[in-house]
């Protein structure tokens, strides 16, 4: 009876520990530092979603993937939630969290060009190099506008639109501050900033995390709203240094 009983809570244990130890699959966009920095899995955003995860008792495992293509990740098997999301990208959903972040993209020129952006319209005027999933993210008059332009490119690779600036490749980038502001210092061409204009014609754009599971959703809202009221979640701005509030 007693080895019984040693065998039933050895198994009890082993099954807790191997259901607590279940990867919570999470997709997540290609590398945007200061935000996402795929190769060391790190980022502003990478490690408050994780330290939340876990705070409510699961184990997040990141899966990287084109922004582009995150949108439809949620409806395969096994991924449990996509970052970095809006309720364009999933409109009437309701296993979208409450805003965690808010990226502040800006539309980027050079200051020789003189170029004039007062509304979206006049994006129609110029060539541009935009974040995958521009069009969906910055709204319908976004939407509309580049689709009249002489060119307009979405760019998985943020790096890539910085370089296509400094090379006069096209007008005008559309990104995130901070992300330009990264790239620049990386690619040494930090002393150009005093050459660029930004043209804050957007408003700030919060994003949500996309859960499978509906009952998830009021779980990470309330240990989020908890973990931005601690030291370590001011430690992680502190870290990061970001212009746009979170």
């Amino acid at each position: 009876m007693f080895n019984k009983l040693i065998f039933f809570i050895a198994f009890t244990l082993l099954s807790i520990t191997g259901f607590a130890q279940q990867p919570f699959k999470v997709v997540v966009g290609l590398s945007k530092p200061p935000y996402v920095i795929e190769e060391a899995r790190l980022g502003f955003e990478i490690e408050l979603i994780r330290q939340v995860l876990i705070n409510i008792g699961k184990a997040p495992e990141f899966i990287f993937t084109p922004y582009g293509r995150s949108e439809k990740m949620l409806k395969l098997s096994g991924i449990d939630a996509v970052i970095t999301v809006n309720e364009q990208m999933f409109p009437n959903n309701k296993n979208l969290s409450a805003p965690y972040i808010s990226y502040q993209n800006v539309a980027i020129s050079r200051k020789k060009q003189a170029i004039r952006l007062n509304q979206m319209a006049d994006f129609a005027n110029y060539s541009i190099a935009s974040f995958q999933l521009a069009h969906k993210v910055l709204g319908p008059e976004f939407a509309r506008a580049v689709t009249q332009s002489p060119v307009y490119m979405q760019v998985a690779e943020q790096k890539k639109q910085v370089e296509l600036l400094l090379l006069n490749r096209v007008d005008v980038l559309v990104m995130d501050i901070n992300i330009f502001l990264h790239y620049l210092r990386e690619l040494k061409a930090i002393k150009q900033q005093d050459s660029i204009r930004f043209h804050y014609i957007f408003p700030l754009s919060p994003y949500r995390v996309a859960f499978k599971n509906q009952q998830d959703v009021s779980t990470f809202d309330q240990a989020m709203a908890s973990f931005k009221q601690s030291i370590a979640y001011q430690e992680l701005v502190a870290k990061y240094q970001l212009k746009s509030p979170n």
